[in-house]
């Protein structure tokens, strides 16, 4: 059972009251703990979702209020299946991640400022890629994945990249084997630019 902790501007689309938040402690098991927004780019509102312990993350684009109130829970599990499908996870992989975040997801309020900074950062990079009009979602979302961060639980102070500490979190906790494809998407990243100019 996965929970989500959501900002209070996304609390407030969703119409949730505090007295209706769980009251949650940190999870220390990747998966199970991720952190919401609602934001506006071109002005229609997208979701952004981000794992507390890997900061893998991806974004629900062009949802309405309807969306947010009543299926944000379904979104969310499709919005992660594709991510995955998008970053060539293993259909065993991704069945074992996804067991953990299947099902109804409980809301909480956010704790973690690390996490909060790094879920900022992301959308400057969603807001920064728009520019790009042609560059899909899942790119923009590629992008955050293979951009290197800090604010990881693990206190490390160093700059990672997302989509290696998914890997490793996926290697410690399934014992399965996932290559980033890192080369592969830069090549293509610097491809489009060179095709922009």
């Amino acid at each position: 059972m996965s929970f989500i902790r959501i900002t209070q501007k996304l609390q407030k689309e969703m119409g949730i009251k505090n007295a209706d938040l769980v009251s949650q402690g940190k999870s220390t098991e990747a998966f199970h703990e991720w952190y919401a927004h609602v934001f506006i780019l071109a002005r229609k509102k997208q979701v952004i979702f981000v794992e507390t312990q890997t900061l893998f993350s991806f974004c629900i684009e062009n949802v309405n209020l309807k969306d947010i109130r009543e299926r944000l829970s379904g979104l969310f599990e499709k919005g992660f299946g594709k991510a995955l499908f998008v970053e060539g996870v293993s259909a065993l992989i991704m069945s074992k991640v996804m067991e953990i975040c299947r099902g109804e997801l409980k809301f909480a309020k956010t704790e973690s400022r690390m996490t909060i900074g790094a879920m900022n950062e992301f959308v400057k990079q969603h807001k920064f890629c728009f520019s790009y009009k042609d560059r899909a979602i899942e790119t923009q979302d590629q992008m955050n994945r293979y951009m290197p961060m800090r604010g990881f639980p693990d206190g490390s102070k160093g700059y990672k990249f997302p989509i290696e500490v998914f890997a490793k979190v996926v290697k410690d906790q399934f014992d399965l084997d996932f290559t980033p494809r890192k080369q592969d998407f830069f090549k293509k990243i610097y491809s489009d630019r060179a095709l922009e100019i």
